[in-house]
């Protein structure tokens, strides 16, 4: 698309600068929204999964057991283990990193409100100087999307002193290449807008960002503590249930049960 005048041109330059300064704080807010639920709900979210994969494990025991009494095969409980080991490790790495999640949302620090308003600030200006989708020499260059990514990274852990440098080395930079460098001449921003809007409406409507409303009200944030409450006793009363019943097959004295293998 042409644009007739400049002012109608640098309008969308601008609303594209606002939509993507906008989205990166939203990206961060999820982010920040997450680990918060995590503080708050990850104990319970993990005794869950635990509980879980223990009924998953109980699952697959009883479908091993069935398989070799249908055949006519005694049980041997020794390559059962074995086998129920190999195809559990999955599991036991996913609640792994469960438990590291919670472990590390706990030693997160809050971030006091002045640090994150200077955060957002020099943000915007970087964002301004060097974003992908702003500035075309950064998609080219590779010290640029160096610098980008180690932006990226200091805003979303609010790194203030970070980003303070690294605004120092980004402004180096542009005068290294020289100011004509990083004209831009853009002919779709109006697409560039569309996606970026998309991207938004996406963010909003989709978790970790939407956790940011349950976690500031009190009513809900206690429905969700029910839920994971209620979910956790349903796990153990199917997990009380398969587990009576791999008892009542081992047990039940109609196949050989072989305790070791050979």
């Amino acid at each position: 698309m042409k644009y007739e005048t400049t002012t109608e041109y640098n309008r969308n330059l601008q609303e594209l600068e606002d939509l993507l300064v906008r989205r990166d704080q939203m990206y961060k807010e999820a982010a920040s929204n997450l680990i918060e639920y995590t503080r708050e709900f990850g104990d319970m979210i993990v005794a869950n999964f635990e509980l879980k994969i223990a009924c998953i494990e109980q699952k697959k025991a009883i479908s091993y057991c069935r398989r070799r009494i249908n055949r006519g095969l005694p049980i041997d409980v020794a390559k059962m283990q074995a086998e129920l080991e190999q195809e559990m490790k999955l599991y036991r790495v996913q609640l792994e990193e469960l438990v590291k999640e919670t472990d590390e949302a706990k030693k997160a620090e809050a971030v006091d409100q002045y640090t994150s308003s200077r955060v957002k600030k020099i943000y915007r200006r970087l964002a301004k100087l060097l974003h992908p989708d702003i500035n075309k020499k950064t998609q080219d260059s590779e010290e640029l999307q160096d610098l980008w990514t180690r932006i990226v990274k200091a805003y979303r852990a609010s790194n203030v002193e970070e980003l303070e440098d690294l605004e120092v080395l980004a402004r180096k930079a542009m005068e290294s290449l020289g100011e004509d460098a990083y004209e831009v001449e853009y002919d779709d921003l109006e697409r560039r807008i569309e996606r970026v809007e998309r991207q938004i409406n996406e963010i909003l409507t989709t978790e970790p960002y939407t956790y940011g409303e349950m976690l500031r009200d009190e009513e809900k944030k206690e429905a969700h503590r029910r839920q994971l409450e209620d979910e956790h006793d349903d796990f153990e009363q199917y997990l009380a249930m398969l587990t009576k019943t791999i008892g009542e097959i081992l047990q039940g004295g109609q196949m050989e049960i072989v305790l070791q293998t050979e």
